[in-house]
This record gives C-alpha cells, structure tokens and sequence, in this order.
C-alpha cells in the first residue's frame, strides 16, 4: 500500500479508503489530469495530496495526513497538548507537521505517513519515548528515520540511555526552541547528504578517503585509532571517545548520523572488514583471524561475520580472491 500510495502521489492524485467490518475495505485511486489550454490558463493544477491509509480497528482513529507542499514531514509524539501544540505552531513554518499523543498511536501514524524526522517525548502513556524509539530502530521500514528525545531527565547515565536506543539526539526540558530547530535542520541535512557517502566508505574502504572536510576527518581519525587497536579485544567505546577527545554521548551523536551505526557497531564492522583479507590470503585458522582482528571469542566472530556477509567465515575463506565483491 506504501509503494502505491507513493506512486500516486508522485502523479498529483490521492487515495481514499472505506472500510466496513466483516464485509470489506475498499481504496479508490484519484488521478487529476491537467486541463488543456483552451479550459486554463494554468497549466499545473495544483492539488493538496490527502494519503488515507488502511488500517484495522485497532489503528488510530485518525489516519489521515495532508501533504501541503515538498517540505520535509515531521512527527510530532508529545502526550501534553499545550505542548505538542506549542512545538507544532512553530515548526508549521518550516515543515508539514504529524502529531501523535502517545507512542502507540505514534508508531501506526509513522507507519503509514513516513516522516522525515521524529521528534518524541520520552515520558508517556501506552508506549513510552524510549520502547518506541526501540521499535522504530529494530524495523527495517523505519530504522533510518532520524528520532530526537525530549525529556525533564537530565543526567548524562539516562541521555545515554536513551541515545543507546537509537535516537539520534537528546533535549532536555525546557530547552531553547532555536536549538530544537537547529537540531532538526542538521540532522535532515546529514540524512540526506552524508549517510549514504559514509555508509560506502566505512563498509569497504575504511581507511582510504582523502581528507576533504571536517567529516572526512573524523571518520580518518576515527579509523585510524581503531585500527592502532585492532587486536585488543578490550577496546572499549569509553577509551574511543578518550583517544578522540570526545564524551561517549558526544561520540555516539557524531558517527550515527555519519555512518549509519552506533561507535560499538562501527567498530565491530571494522574488525569484519578487516578480517577478510586474512581469511582469504593468510594460511591462519579462523580462530587465529577472530583474535587477530580484536574478537575474543571465534564463535562470536563467526556469528557477527555471517551477519555481516551473510556467509560464515569458513565459507568465505573457501572462495577465491577473484571471487570476492569489490
């Protein structure tokens, strides 16, 4: 329904559904078709897109989202209404704004809109900011969307334990309405211009990117420390952010939305990648190659390989080297 729902849209039409229980659910496609020149002067009608998306009588009541123009779609999930009407009059501005009162009802909507970018209490009813920034992380559909927390917890052990869910940002409570902005801004840009670069290059090539800017010299940086610490297994996260000069929730803020993955994942898929060449063209055991590459058990180097590569390393150590995908 998403894909077609898409289609539809990228053709100026919309879609309605009627449902009636235990008989049927029908979805009407509307296409507009601009008028010839002798109807209208105008020729782009111009139309604002209603999506209705289908779903069962456990969904919420109100599925519906107005796509006004390009802007970039928002989330709102906030359980207090002056609030959630508070940040909405001023985001209006900038974006098209969805709103949700509770996580549950936050999580169909952002199923059926796909927002851009979400913004989300942490404390609330039905499902909390944290469960659903979990379920929004763990769904192969929504696991890129950016997600900033906003909570009246201040200390540094619960902003990371919200960060460790997959959140991209933290806000604390009350918070200066331009920073939120900020925020919101950088990270749609990152979403849109960095992550699919930095994905590529950390995936196959994590060393050999020339020093262009600023980001490029933090991933440099980043993989050269790792790579010093390549067959340490107990290089930690904690003396990553040391060696950077970084705060953990300040190192963890900085390569997911440049990567993709959080500084533990990151540093797993380094030691993968580097594993590959030995297990190729070395004459070491697997075992050998897990301890070699920072792995201080090989069954769950093997594990983490096969999730990796989607082929376990005895198997990968069998092909040969004009085999392998470049």
């Amino acid at each position: 329904m998403s894909i077609t729902r898409e289609f539809v849209r990228l053709h100026g039409g919309h879609i309605t559904v009627d449902s009636i229980v235990n008989e049927g659910t029908e979805f009407t496609v509307y296409l507009v078709f601009p008028k010839t020149d002798m109807e209208t002067s105008d020729p782009e009608p111009k139309l604002d897109l209603l999506i209705t998306a289908g779903v069962d009588e456990n969904s919420v009541s109100d599925p519906k989202f107005v796509w006004k123009s390009k802007k970039p779609v928002l989330m709102l999930i906030e359980d207090n209404e002056d609030f959630r009407f508070y940040l909405k009059d001023n985001l209006k501005e900038y974006y098209q704004i969805a709103e949700a009162a509770n996580g549950k009802e936050g999580w169909q909507k952002i199923l059926s809109i796909h927002p851009d970018l979400i913004v989300s209490d942490v404390s609330m009813p039905e499902m909390n900011g944290i469960d659903l920034c979990r379920k929004i992380k763990a769904d192969k559909r929504t696991a890129h969307l950016p997600v900033i927390l906003l909570t009246a917890l201040t200390t540094e052990d619960e902003q990371l334990m919200g960060l460790e869910t997959g959140a991209s940002d933290y806000m604390t409570k009350p918070f200066n309405f331009e920073i939120l902005l900020s925020k919101i801004r950088n990270l749609l840009q990152q979403q849109a211009l960095s992550k699919k670069t930095y994905q590529k290059q950390v995936e196959f090539k994590p060393l050999e990117t020339e020093i262009e800017s600023v980001d490029d010299k933090f991933i440099r940086q980043l993989s050269i420390h790792i790579e010093k610490h390549l067959s340490d297994s107990a290089y930690t996260v904690d003396q990553l952010s040391a060696d950077m000069n970084m705060s953990r929730v300040g190192l963890y803020k900085k390569v997911l939305p440049l990567t993709g993955k959080s500084p533990v994942e990151y540093i797993r898929s380094y030691r993968l990648l580097k594993s590959k060449p030995l297990l190729l063209k070395s004459q070491m055991t697997i075992a050998e190659v897990a301890y070699e590459v920072g792995f201080s058990n090989p069954k769950h180097f093997s594990k983490y390989f096969k999730q990796e590569f989607n082929m376990l390393p005895s198997a990968y150590a069998l092909t040969k080297p004009d085999q392998e995908s470049v």
